[in-house]
């Protein structure tokens, strides 16, 4: 099968979404939001490859996304890509479009790759390459309010017809867990904040050591400034076109400082808020703060109306399996990363490196 790839740099990207043939494409590789923050990635430069698209005669058949990042670690500053996103299309699938995507990019990258759990087809093709380790992260999911339409839905596509009666005895159930659960107030010594300040940077800088990332302050507002998904009750034509994360009926991220009471700030918290689902994306606290975090992630639950609600780190883990919570079910998750077996002497090194929940570009999503 004969295709062309051709690749994107930050400011050629930058202007093949200003350009007419943006406009008028039949598949979207990017949303125009999504490039913008890929453009403005305060770790990436001009010369960064971050977008791969395969044409046939003129046409997207293809393309690979990837999210340049960099690991930290003591003097170290090693340049990575995260792989985010490959799509293929249905009718050209099984010609070697999405195997040749990935060798590409693995060769322009120096196979300096990572990526977090994809689905099985595109795992197969990852790993098959054995450049690559695997870890583990492990994390509660819990359940405030009841949701089978979704769950549903994800569990068994073919009874998407009949979502409607799952919709319907969802509100008759949730009117009384609403009804009878206890109203949650928003903790004392807790400031939500827009922008990541020098103050927070203070706190991260001694919490930081197991972190390969180690995001900074302008990396933590990049991500505040330039969201994936937009909030909105209506679907644009790129997002229509477009397979991955683009558009939501809610999407925030809140961040929220937790203060002593000697006034010093102890804990900072980076919530995702995506319709009906609450995480955590990012945590830094001293101990003494971890029923004031546990706390107000109650009261955002109730105040937002969440059905379900995410953690990996550990210590909040703990302390929700082994106090009085609100939820109705709770359950263990399991999420993988993938790195590339170049990048192994890191945690050789200091086996107490760890990856984060809102690590690549599971912030954004």
């Amino acid at each position: 099968m004969n295709f062309l790839i051709k690749t994107y740099t930050p400011p050629q990207l930058l202007e093949f979404i200003n350009s007419e043939e943006f406009k008028h494409l039949e598949n979207y590789p990017i949303t125009r939001h999504r490039a913008l923050s890929h453009i403005n990635n305060p770790r990436s430069n001009d010369t960064d490859k971050i977008l791969y698209i395969a044409f046939q005669n003129n046409a997207i058949i293809g393309y690979r996304l990837i999210m340049v990042d960099a690991i930290r670690v003591e003097e170290n500053n090693e340049k990575i890509g995260w792989y985010s996103g490959v799509w293929v299309d249905p009718k050209k699938r099984g010609q070697g479009i999405a195997k040749k995507l990935v060798e590409l990019s693995l060769k322009d990258w120096n196979n300096n790759i990572i990526f977090q759990g994809p689905v099985v087809a595109s795992k197969n093709l990852y790993t098959h390459t054995t450049l690559f380790n695997e870890v583990f992260i492990t994390g509660l999911r819990a359940y405030a309010r009841f949701d089978f339409e979704h769950v549903a839905a994800a569990k068994a596509p073919s009874l998407k017809p009949f979502s409607f009666i799952f919709k319907t005895t969802d509100r008759f159930l949730n009117f009384f867990v609403d009804s009878f659960s206890t109203p949650k107030k928003c903790p004392d010594r807790v400031q939500l904040v827009d922008e990541v300040d020098d103050e927070i940077v203070n706190l991260l800088q001694q919490h930081q050591s197991t972190n390969l990332f180690k995001r900074e302050k302008i990396d933590f507002n990049w991500i505040l400034k330039y969201p994936w998904v937009l909030s909105s009750d209506k679907v644009d034509p790129v997002s229509k076109r477009y397979y991955f994360s683009s558009i939501a009926k809610k999407f925030k991220l809140i961040n929220a400082k937790f203060y002593n009471e000697n006034k010093k700030m102890t804990g900072f918290v980076m919530f995702q808020i995506r319709d009906q689902h609450l995480s955590i994306q990012t945590a830094y606290f001293e101990p003494s703060q971890t029923k004031a975090i546990i706390d107000f992630t109650y009261y955002l639950i109730r105040e937002h109306k969440v059905n379900f609600f995410s953690v990996y780190h550990q210590q909040l883990v703990k302390h929700i399996q082994t106090h009085p919570h609100p939820f109705i079910f709770t359950k263990t998750l399991r999420r993988g990363f993938y790195y590339s077996k170049n990048l192994a002497h890191y945690f050789k090194k200091n086996p107490q490196l760890s990856f984060e929940a809102g690590d690549g570009d599971m912030i954004f999503t």
